[in-house]
This record gives C-alpha cells, sequence and structure tokens, in this order.
C-alpha cells in the first residue's frame, strides 16, 4: 500500500542509554498488529535489536527501520542507539525523520545523552515530543521530570498525557486531548479508552487548561475563540498543537510504561493526528558546479533520492536505506547515482520491520525504503531519473571519531583479509575509519570509544577467523624551523660519458602555519637555468619529507635560490634536485629544527561533580582549558585543547573518572612546538622505531 506525502510520518527515537526505546518501538509495533507480541529485550528477540551483537550486549549499536499503519498514516519509526559510541547511527536517523521522539526515564530525568541529543535536534531545527517513560518504576517522578526538561531545555512543554500515580501505584495515563483515561491493560492486552478516575478531575482539569492555552496560542484564529469561550475543542487543540508542533515552538510531553504498553496508544494518536509530515519541509541541494538549491518534498517532481544508510547483509547483500526526496520511487526502474553518474538499475524496493524486508510499491516523496544489490550505493549517495538536473543532496553532518588504534593481523598472510573486514565496516560506518598513515606505515582504525571499536574488531574475529593486533597508534608528528638560515651545496659526480653537475645556493624562513612550502627563484643574472628550478622544487620537498630531528616531515619553510651555477654539458634536472636536496639539509643544521606535534580540540559532557577530576587530569595532560558552559541541571561543558599523544586513551580514562557517565568529542585543530624532555623522549622512540 502506497501513502501521500500528506499521511507519512518519519520519526526517530532517541534518548539516552536504558530509557526504554526499543521497548517502546515492540510496543508500537503490537499495537499497530505488525507483531502479535511485544518482546522484551532480555529474551533478544525484539524487532529492533536483531543482530548477534545487539542481543548477546542487550543494547541498541544500529538505528533500525520499522513502519505502522496508524489511524490511516504510515508511521516509519527509526529506534536509534542510545550510547554515545554510535552517534553516527543516530545522525543517520535524524536524517531521515521530521520529527524526533525524545525519550526520558521518569526515575532518572534529563541525563547527558539527552542533552547532547537534544542539541543535535536544535543543529536541525527538529520538531520533537518528550515521552516520560517508566512511570511504574520506584522512585518515578512525573512532575520532577517534567520541571528537569523545562529547566534543562528553556522551552514551552505541553502536558499532551498524565499518570495515574507513579511506581508502584502507577494505573495508566490521562489523555488531556481526548479528556479520557487509559488504565493498563492485562497482560497481552491494548489500551481502551475510558472515564477519568474521580479523585483526578480537578487535576485533569488543571493540567487540561495549560495544554488548552498552548494549543491556542499556535493559532491566532484559535487565540481569538478562546479569548471569548475559554475552551476549545478537541480538533481545535490538535490543530494548535500541530502548528507548534510544527514550526519547533513547543515540545508536546506523554508519559506511561512500555513494559505495561502504558501511554502507546496515545503517543500513537498524538503522532498520526500532530506529528509534522514531510509536506512543506525542504532538503539543501547541489548541482554538478556545487551550486546550492532548497528543495521541496513533493511528489509531482521528477524522482530524487538520498541514501542515509547503508548496511550488507550475509543474506541480502548490500542494503541501502533511501529517502525520497521528490517524486516517486519506483521498483524496476532506472535511476542515476548521482556522485559517480553511473546508471543503476533497481528491481524491488522494500519497506522493513527490523531485520524482515517487506516488498513495498510505489514510495512517494518523504516515505523511507530499502533497495538492495546495487553496488555503487553508498551512504550519502544520491539517486534521480532526470539526468539533465542530477542533484546530490547535502551529507550526513557526522562527528569525527575519538578513539584510535594501530591494528594488523597476527599473521602477515591474513593482513589483506583484515583490511577487507575493516573497509566493509567503515562503508557501513562512516563514524569508524580505516586509514593507512605512510609516515607511520600503520593501519590505523578509529571509532566513537572503546565500545565502537571493540564491537567491530569482535564481529571480525567471529566472522574472519583473524587474529588481531591492537596498539598505540604512533603519533603523525611534524617538525619545523624556528629560524632563518642559508647554505650552498654542489652535486658533482663523474662516471665516466655525462657526469652530474649542480651546485644551489639558498635561503631558508619559518612562514606561517598551514603554508607548508614557498618556493622562490631570486636569481639575479640566471647562474641556474629556469628549466632547472622544477628540480630543485623537488629536491627541496623531498628534504622536507625526510625531516631532520626524527624523521618527520618539516613543514612551513621559505626557500629562495640565490645563487648557484651549471654545466654546460653533466647538469640536468636529476642533478639539480640533488643539489637543492643537499643544500636544504644543510640549511636545517643552522636553521634552529623543533618538533611539531598535533593539538585537538576537544569537548567534554559530565555531571558537575565530576569537573574537579576531569580538569586536573587534562591539566596532568599538558591540555589548556577554554572555558565551560553549563547546559543546565548540574551537566557541564568543558571546553579545551589538549596535544594528541595525550588523548589515545581518554575515552578509557574519562570513563575510570566519571564511572561511565560523561563523554567527549574530539577533533584536530593545529600543530604546536614542544621542546624539553618530552620532545626528547619523542625523538628517541621515533629513531628507535627506525632502526627496528
Amino acid at each position: 500500500m502506497s501513502f501521500p506525502s500528506s499521511a507519512i510520518r518519519n520519526i526517530a527515537v532517541a534518548g539516552h542509554g536504558s530509557t526504554g526505546k526499543t521497548t517502546v518501538v515492540e510496543q508500537m509495533l503490537f499495537n499497530g498488529n505488525v507483531v502479535t507480541k511485544a518482546e522484551s529485550v532480555d529474551s533478544g528477540k525484539t524487532v529492533s535489536d536483531y543482530t548477534e551483537e545487539e542481543i548477546s550486549r542487550k543494547i541498541s549499536i544500529h538505528t533500525s527501520f520499522s513502519n505502522i499503519v496508524w489511524r490511516e498514516k504510515q508511521i516509519n519509526i527509526l529506534d536509534t542507539p542510545g550510547a554515545s559510541d554510535f552517534v553516527g547511527e543516530v545522525v543517520a536517523g535524524f536524517r531521515a525523520a521530521e520529527m524526533g521522539l525524545m525519550l526520558v526515564a521518569a526515575d532518572a530525568g534529563v541525563q547527558i545523552e539527552t542533552i547532547k541529543l537534544w542539541r543535535r535536534l536544535n543543529m536541525r531545527d527538529m520538531p520533537r515530543i518528550a515521552f516520560i517513560n517508566k512511570m511504574d518504576k520506584e522512585r518515578a517522578d512525573f512532575d520532577s521530570s517534567f520541571a528537569d526538561l523545562k529547566d534543562k531545555f528553556k522551552i514551552p512543554l505541553v502536558p499532551v498525557t498524565i499518570p495515574i500515580g507513579a511506581g508502584a501505584s502507577f494505573k495508566g495515563i490521562v489523555n488531556l486531548i481526548e479528556n479520557k483515561a487509559y488504565m493498563i491493560p492485562d497482560a497481552g492486552g491494548k489500551e481502551i479508552a475510558t472515564d477519568i478516575p474521580a479523585d483526578m478531575i480537578d487535576i485533569v482539569e488543571e493540567y487540561r487548561l495549560t495544554t488548552i492555552e498552548s494549543a491556542a496560542e499556535g493559532d491566532d484564529k484559535l487565540l481569538e475563540k478562546y479569548f471569548e469561550e475559554g475552551t476549545l475543542s478537541e480538533d481545535e487543540i490538535r490543530h494548535g498543537l500541530e502548528e507548534g508542533l510544527k514550526r519547533n515552538k513547543i515540545v508536546p510531553v506523554l508519559c506511561g510504561s512500555a513494559v505495561k504498553n502504558s501511554g502507546i496508544t496515545s503517543l500513537l494518536n498524538f503522532i498520526a493526528n500532530n506529528a509534522p509530515s514531510p509536506v512543506g519541509l525542504k532538503e539543501k541541494a547541489f548541482d554538478d558546479d556545487n551550486k546550492e538549491e532548497i528543495i521541496d518534498f513533493d511528489s509531482s517532481k521528477p524522482t530524487t533520492a538520498f541514501v542515509f544508510k547503508t548496511t550488507i547483509d550475509q543474506f541480502s547483500g548490500r542494503l541501502s536505506f533511501f529517502k525520497v526526496v521528490t517524486g516517486v520511487f519506483k521498483p524496476d526502474a532506472e535511476y542515476i547515482n548521482t556522485v559517480d553518474h553511473k546508471k543503476e538499475r533497481v528491481g524491488k524496493i522494500y519497506k522493513a520491520v527490523g531485520k524482515k524486508l517487506v516488498e513495498a510499491k510505489d514510495l512517494y516523496a518523504g516515505d523511507i525504503g530499502i533497495f538492495s544489490k546495487i553496488e555503487s550505493a553508498k551512504t550519502n549517495d544520491s539517486f534521480c531519473t532526470a539526468s539533465e538536473h542530477a542533484i546530490h543532496y547535502d551529507k550526513l553532518k557526522l562527528p569525527q571519531p575519538v578513539h584510535s588504534v594501530a591494528i594488523s593481523a597476527e599473521s602477515k598472510k591474513e593482513e589483506d583479509k583484515l583490511n577487507a573486514f575493516l573497509l566493509r565496516a567503515a562503508e557501513q560506518d562512516l563514524t569508524f575509519q580505516v586509514k593507512y598513515n605512510a609516515e607511520t606505515k600503520e593501519t590505523v582504525v578509529s571509532s566513537m570509544g572503546e565500545l565502537h571499536l571493540n564491537i567491530v574488531l569482535d564481529n571480525i574475529k567471529e566472522k574472519g577467523k583473524i587474529g588481531v593486533e591492537i596498539r598505540k597508534p604512533r603519533i603523525a608528528y611534524r617538525e619545523c624551523i624556528s629560524k632563518p638560515a642559508n647554505s650552498e651545496y654542489t652535486h658533482k659526480k663523474q662516471s665516466g660519458g655525462h657526469g652530474q653537475y649542480g651546485r644551489v645556493v639558498l635561503e631558508i624562513k619559518p612562514i606561517e602555519r598551514g603554508e607548508h612550502l614557498r618556493f622562490e627563484n631570486a636569481i639575479k643574472g640566471g647562474s641556474i637555468s629556469k628549466g632547472y628550478m622544477p628540480g630543485i622544487e623537488k629536491g627541496v620537498l623531498e628534504a622536507m619529507e625526510e625531516g631532520y630531528l626524527a624523521g618527520y616531515p618539516i613543514v612551513d619553510i621559505e626557500a629562495r635560490i640565490i645563487d648557484g651555477k651549471e654545466h654546460p654539458v653533466d647538469s640536468s634536472e636529476m642533478a639539480f634536485k640533488l643539489a637543492g636536496k643537499g643544500a636544504v639539509k644543510a640549511a636545517f643544521e643552522k636553521a634552529g629544527v623543533k618538533l611539531l606535534e598535533p593539538v585537538m580540540n576537544l569537548k567534554v559532557f559530565c555531571e558537575e561533580q565530576y569537573m574537579g577530576d576531569i580538569l586536573s587530569d587534562l591539566s596532568s595532560k599538558r591540555g589548556r582549558v577554554l572555558g565551560q558552559e553549563p547546559l543546565g541541571g548540574g551537566i557541564l561543558e568543558i571546553d579545551a585543547q589538549v596535544p594528541q599523544g595525550e588523548m589515545l586513551n581518554y575515552s578509557v580514562d574519562l570513563r575510570s573518572i566519571t564511572s561511565g557517565t560523561a563523554s567527549f568529542e574530539m577533533e584536530f585543530d593545529h600543530y604546536d612546538p614542544i621542546s624539553g624532555a618530552i620532545a626528547e623522549k619523542i625523538i628517541a622512540e621515533a629513531k628507535a622505531a627506525q632502526e627496528e
């Protein structure tokens, strides 16, 4: 069955780990008659967590895709992981959705990942609703969690459902829009609307007044009617909340207990009736000249789609998860991959319920689907039918990996096999990166954390039967000069026949970071022909690449050729290349060469109670704290710059300091000079490695 764009709802379910996301999704599928029984995470049979790693670890690792039909609406559900190590999956889920469903545990309130995920939603200006889950837990407190949300996020919150009791006395919820109660159903049953308990009527009226006032503010006509009559109808409340939600001016708040299937019916009703459809929304795109365009979701235009996720399944092969932006995506049709302009024939297209693929017909703009076995299709690729307007959509905004190790196979014979597995993992998860560092002659893999890395490596060891060795990667240090110097060098060689001759006189001096080499022919009088200058420049670059102190590349110098001499027979480009290389090496001896180390920008998200220990640890790592920003509710962001060499094990260190509650983001910023005992140790280690 195909659904028009106006009837499509794309929802990304997000939240801190253990807030019950997978259980909520399981109950949504049960209520939508997609599964006959809602399974628990402990059973290992949930729809969302279906990979071997997720079942054994009892956590979500991948964003899973399911869908239900509810009140004649197609609800596409993207269940995202809660651990920061898998934030790439969250980014993909957010990109495919029009609304976030943020889960908060009633016994814990807002947590660190809640704040970070909320900020990611803000980056996309994406509407969201909050669901306060686990109302049946001991210490569950709706009012406290509601206040916590309000305190941390400073946005109008609108109660849509409220609990009847809490903890052991939790009995169900009241839907303030419908003005009906939904009591906890019998085990295996579904919620049924009933009258509000008599002892709840006064508190319901108080909350409902807030809901009606918020709805009235969503539309001028509704506000006028509310002032005149003092109330709004159910449809008018829905319309007002829909308008406020669409413009991201309010956050509706619902509650319940997923394990008891309580609050799920009202959640689905609200999504179907009030969540934004793709209609009227836009995507950023670029043409072949990289000119930006803004594209409306519109089924009447030629077909375009964006691949937001790739998996490689042992049975189904390559699966490409895509979102239709314009037109109608049809099976058994030819499409153009606009990244490499390769034509591909897409056979069947699918919807999904976890790992189960269900063949689909036409998918209208805004819908989400899957096609398989198109080898050219990769995450971030775009597909279209009209070759005359082959646009490609904006790429996923992914964070840089923060945890790196050097990796090799225990047996040299298995290096190629290991690399194939690593590259396949990197293709499916763009926050897992594999690079060969030619300087250090190591294969380095980078991930979002130790857990992320271990899961990838465990999978390789099990499926590939490969023994793997990991170690700290060598740092890509650099060298620079600290003062001007000059030198001359004559390359002269006679070996019968034509010899080799070239004499170069040059000056070098340090220049601004990042310019690498500024090469200038400053000879007056033509003592060296211009045709030999490219050879001299190659020699200078070769000497810079070989380094001076410890074999690390020398960067950011100006080399001025001020004199020299050539021979009418024996001079050649090769001779002047060797002369240039010798001259600049001789200049390095006088130029005060220093070691440079890479410095990283660091953001740490932590609870206030750990701030002192974190700052002390950063100080011991030669870090420079740039500032601290309170994010509300006792959560801090610490900004710092720290040498990369001190950060190789930081994910482990931070977990130890904060009992696993903090997280961090890190990216390269610049190179800084380093001297003294630390530099001497690095130089000694580099020379020892070269000897090996």
